[in-house]
């Protein structure tokens, strides 16, 4: 088994990353597999609404000029998809929130084989 956390704060060592840490070591003492993505510092854009995830069907966003693609197959092959973001103007940060327009949309365009299962 497979635990993939997303720390979409600002900081790599604030509160969000405390709280995902702590659910961290819960499953790392139980033999399950475990990595933190810290998205601090990183520029994920935005779904620009070209569907070519919809055309292709290939798990990819056709957005290449950040990391998404590799942050989608992270959570391809986890088993656990943990996201931690504060809370900005009541929403997740513009990081996690581009990244999860994006992981949705290639989701959806690959038959929803991402999160069923």
């Amino acid at each position: 088994m497979k635990a993939v956390a997303f720390n979409g704060s600002a900081r790599k060592n604030g509160n969000t990353a405390i709280l995902l840490n702590l659910v961290l070591d819960e499953l790392r003492a139980e033999q399950v597999g475990t990595e933190m993505i810290q998205m601090a510092g990183e520029r994920i854009s935005g779904c620009v609404a070209c569907y070519q995830c919809l055309k292709n069907k290939d798990r990819k966003c056709a957005v290449k000029s950040d990391r998404a693609n590799e942050y989608i197959q992270k959570m391809r092959e986890a088993d656990v998809i943990l996201l931690g973001s504060p809370v900005y103007i009541a929403d997740v940060t513009a990081n996690m929130k581009a990244l999860l327009e994006r992981a949705t949309l290639v989701c959806r365009a690959n038959g929803n084989d991402m999160f069923r299962r």
